[in-house]
């Protein structure tokens, strides 16, 4: 009997023991800014850095990776300021940015 009682007593400790995990998962510090409306011929500064060409591919969605904040957007087409703005871009967010 006393064999029985102290199997069950490690048979439910083991069932118990490796049930339960507890953890802290963030996610890395990113968001991302996605260009719609006219973007043919149209260049992109962030922070006042070098420019660059946005995709023109218009079978998919093209999302650029920044970090999150606030973030100063210029965009340019023929040399001409057409989108001059301030956003804030959230960690693991989307700012979706319209080029007229």
């Amino acid at each position: 009997m006393r064999s029985f009682i102290a199997a069950t007593v490690c048979l439910l400790f083991f069932a118990c023991a490796g049930g339960y995990v507890e953890g802290v998962s963030q996610k890395s510090e990113k968001g991302f800014l996605k260009f719609v409306g006219n973007t043919q011929f149209a260049t992109v500064s962030i922070d006042g850095k070098p420019a660059f060409s946005l995709a023109e591919d218009k079978e998919k969605d093209v999302v650029y990776e920044v970090k999150p904040g606030n973030r100063q957007v210029r965009v340019f087409r023929n040399n001409q300021l057409v989108v001059d703005r301030n956003v804030f871009v959230d960690n693991q967010a989307t700012m979706e940015i319209n080029i007229p």
